[in-house]
This record gives C-alpha cells, structure tokens and sequence, in this order.
C-alpha cells in the first residue's frame, strides 16, 4: 500500500520534475526507471518523458519493429510494409503527452511523412500541442506541417523559404491556430507576397502577445500597431521603404501594451517614428541596431527616447553599430551617453560603437550618478575595430561605478592603464568594499608591464567579488600583440589575491596591503 502522499498527483508530478532538472547527465533513463515502478509514478513520468520531443524519430521507434526494413536511424527509415492503425496505438498514446515539438535538421525522409499523413489528414499529431518549432530547410516538407497544427498552439517558431506554397499556409494559421500569443516568423528574404498575406493573418490574431518578424510592410505594420495586447515586437530589417514616416491608423491608439520593441534597420527614422507612435505605451526594453552610419544619427534617436519613454519604466537599451564596410569613424562621445541620463531606471545599457567612446573619469563619475540601479554597463567597441586611442579613461574612473552602482555586476568598458599614478589609489581604496561586479570585460584595453600588478590589486579592492575578467586577446593585425599577455598576467594575479582573500576569511585590507608591498 503506498504512502497517502504518493496518491496525490501533484506531489508524484513535482518528485518526477526534480529528477528532469537535476539529473542533467541521464534524466531520461532515470525517468524511464521511476515509470517501472507503479502505475502512479508511471503516469507521472509518461508526461515529462514526452512532454519535450525533437524531431518524429522517438516516437516512429514505438511502432512494430516489422514496420521498419533494417534498423530505424535518423538517415535511414525504411518501410517494410505500409503502417496500418494498429500499428500507431503506442504512437497515439505517446503523443498525446507532448506539448512541445521542435524539429530537426535532419530528420526522417519524407516517405515517412508521407506515410503518416493517410492517418493524421483530419486531426493533429499532437493534439495536446502548446508550442512548436518548424525551421525546416527541406521545402518538399512544409506541406505536412498541417499534421502538426492544432487548436492550443500559443507559440510557433516558423521558417518560410519564400516559395508560393509556403506562404499560400499563411492565411490558414489564424483558424488553425486560434490561440496563438506567441509568432516568430524567419524568411530569408523580403517577399512581397507575404505582405498580403501577413496582412490577413495578424487581423486573426488580435490575441497577439509577441510578434518576431523579418519583413513587414506599412500596411502590415499599421495592423500590428492595433493589436491590443501585443507586448513584444521585433522587426529585423535591412532596408527601409516606409518612406519619410510611418502613422498608424487615424483614430487608434498605437501600440497599447508595448513593452519590448526591438528592430534593425538601415535607418533611424522608421524606429523615432514607431516611438513617436507608442508614446503612450509603457516601454521596458528597447534594442536597435543600425547598418552602418555615422555617430550623429544616434542623437536623435536617444533625444526621441528621453522625451517619449517613461522615465522610470524604461529599464534596457541595447544599441548597436552594425560593422558592414571598414570604413573611418569618430569614437562616440558623452554627448551621445548623456541624452539618456534622464531615463534613471535603467539597469542595462550596452552600446557598442565601431571604436568605442572618447569619455574620461570625471564623466565616469557623472554617469554612475545618473543610473544607480545599473545592473549591467556595455559601452565598448564593435570587436573587429581597434578602440579610439589614446583612451581618456582611467582605471580608477571605474570608482564611482563601485561606489554610486550597487547593483553593477557586468562591465564592459575600454580603460587606459598604460600608465597608472598611485598616488590616486589611497583615496579609490575601500570605495568597491560594496560593489557586486563580478565581470569585467576591457577588450583591447592598453596596459604597459610595470602597470600590471598595480592594476590587479587595484581591481581586486574595488571589485572584491570580481571572478571573470575577459580581454580581447586576438588584435587582428594592430600593433599591441603585448597587451593580451599583460591582461593574461592581470588575471592570474587577480587569482591569487582571490586565493589569500579566501584564505585570511574575506579580509578586506587583504588586497590593499598589496598595493603598498
């Protein structure tokens, strides 16, 4: 007789569920093992076991072995024989359990597909399905996604070649799929044709919570601009045809419940004229990246920000130049950074330039005062570029980001410690007692030798809990190939000193006893 808790279903669901998580090296098998131990934890299992399947191979092994000519892999499925309906009372079984079906690359020929869908033309495979990822390259494979779609889908992942086929299915997801909230749409391509049929689409979907899209045009978007609780939308672009400036519809309010807008584009008037747009909307994160262009465009867009954003509900920014030719450009500046001092609930801010920024300590300190909930700070150079030289930063410019950022755990900046003066150190130390970083990026930082171990102990007492320090240790033909070294020797030192901290029990004049050795 088992225990009166284990006839609880839920407590059975929540043992099994430990055992998914923290048996990370062979879950399945231990799961399988707890299914053979009674009925009970058999159900229990069964559902975790298959609530998570990749691809049709896992359950194509519960038919009869006799179905199957020669042994059944993932580059080889044979039939024997054509499968009859008793053959898929296992199958059947089993995938009522799963809820999220991902597929794979290399999957099962298309005889197979072919095969199944004689038994599965009027109902899904999965009937119980909530999400689904579709990105097969094969397009002769696309057309047996019907078997997959089903009424509980909230989230799909789909790849669309571009293909008259393909995007014919686009209107008939709203009715086979009407509970859709999440949508994420990958083409390689900017079809016009899908804008038509987009546009029939999204006027289904007025549930929509998250849209992920390649292409989109105007009248499309207006329709997405509309839609009432949609929170997320991302945009990625190339190019830029809405013209001048977009407007939603006359008489609707854009963009109601907008709270993560991403979008990459040639240009930065499609974003201000969105933002202008969901002024009334209640922003948290936004992420933009733009192909190539100058620092000056970079201003308005942040002024749009400042002005339109919630001050405090804004709480991420991610920008980014992206590189597409080699070309000269002028580090970013403070005036660039300074826009966006009034957005002072910020916690994230990466913004990488082609050459990072010409900023020195005093705006450091300016800055730390402005964002003190700073959880994460990325102001740095795009990786294949050579940050501005020479830097204006120092490495005690990074103290009142200890000091006035509690919160700070990730910082990524470029510093100069080419040359240190340590007669600065005593008034910086003791200043990190608080601070919570604990990675430190500094790319292509310069640093001389004899600054080396300065540097160490220095980080060490400002940023007691630091465990990661990255350094770009790949230059790419500029002409520092000493620095990796030097920022390599940094970081052994820094191990050390985490080593004697340990040791003496977390002392805080640990490190500050090494400055004056």
């Amino acid at each position: 007789m088992p225990h009166r808790c284990l006839l609880i279903p839920e407590i059975l669901r929540i043992i099994c569920l430990h055992i998914k998580i923290h048996h990370r090296r062979d879950r399945s098998r231990d799961l399988q093992a707890v299914a053979l131990v009674c009925r009970s934890f058999y159900n229990a299992s069964l559902d975790l076991l298959w609530r998570d399947v990749t691809g049709l191979l896992p359950l194509l092994r519960t038919l009869p072995s006799d179905v199957w000519s020669g042994p059944l892999t993932r580059h080889k499925a044979v039939l024997a024989r054509a499968i009859i309906p008793s053959d898929l009372e296992r199958f059947r079984a089993y995938a009522c359990c799963v809820q999220v079906y991902g597929d794979h690359y290399i999957d099962v020929p298309i005889t197979i597909y072919h095969a199944l869908s004689f038994h599965f033309h009027d109902r899904p495979i999965f009937p119980n399905l909530v999400k689904i990822s579709w990105r097969f390259e094969r397009r002769e494979i696309f057309p047996y996604i019907s078997m997959f779609l089903g009424p509980r889908i909230r989230e799909m992942e789909l790849n669309v070649s571009g293909d008259s086929v393909q995007i014919s299915l686009l209107p008939t997801l709203g009715t086979r799929c009407p509970s859709l909230v999440h949508f994420e749409l990958s083409t390689p391509d900017c079809y016009p044709d899908i804008g038509q049929q987009m546009k029939s689409l999204l006027s289904q979907w007025g549930q929509l919570e998250t849209l992920i899209i390649y292409y989109l045009p105007e009248e499309s978007l207006r329709i997405v601009a509309a839609l009432p609780h949609l929170r997320s939308f991302t945009l990625s672009r190339a190019d830029d045809d809405y013209g001048d400036a977009f407007s939603p519809t006359p008489g609707t309010n854009a963009f109601p419940a907008l709270q993560d807008l991403s979008i990459t584009a040639s240009s930065p008037v499609l974003c201000i004229n969105i933002l202008k747009a969901a002024k009334n909307c209640s922003l948290k994160e936004f992420t933009f990246s733009l192909f190539g262009t100058n620092l000056t465009v970079w201003r308005d867009l942040f002024a749009t920000l400042a002005e339109l954003c919630n001050k405090g509900n804004l709480t991420s920014i991610s920008v980014d130049d992206l590189v597409v030719q080699a070309e000269e450009q002028d580090p970013g500046t403070a005036d660039e950074l300074r826009l966006l001092f009034p957005l002072t609930g910020l916690t994230r801010l990466v913004f990488t330039t082609r050459c990072g920024f010409d900023i020195d300590d005093a705006f450091m300190h300016e800055m730390a005062g402005a964002w003190p909930r700073m959880h994460t700070l990325n102001i740095g150079a795009a990786e294949i570029f050579q940050p501005f030289e020479p830097q204006r930063l120092t490495l005690q410019g990074l103290a009142p980001l200890a000091e006035l950022c509690p919160d700070l755990r990730n910082l990524t900046v470029h510093i100069n410690v080419a040359h240190i003066c340590s007669n600065h150190f005593d008034a910086c130390l003791g200043s990190g007692s608080g601070s919570c970083v604990d990675y430190l990026d500094v790319a292509r930082s310069p640093i001389s030798k004899e600054s080396v171990p300065w540097a160490a102990a220095y980080l060490s007492a400002l940023f007691p809990k630091l465990r990661e320090l990255q350094y770009e240790d790949d230059y790419m033909g500029f002409e520092q190939p000493a620095y990796p070294d030097r920022w390599e020797d940094v970081e052994n030192h820094l191990a050390v000193y985490r080593h004697v901290s340990g040791y003496r029990g977390n002392d805080s004049h640990c490190s500050n006893c090494a400055l004056h050795a």
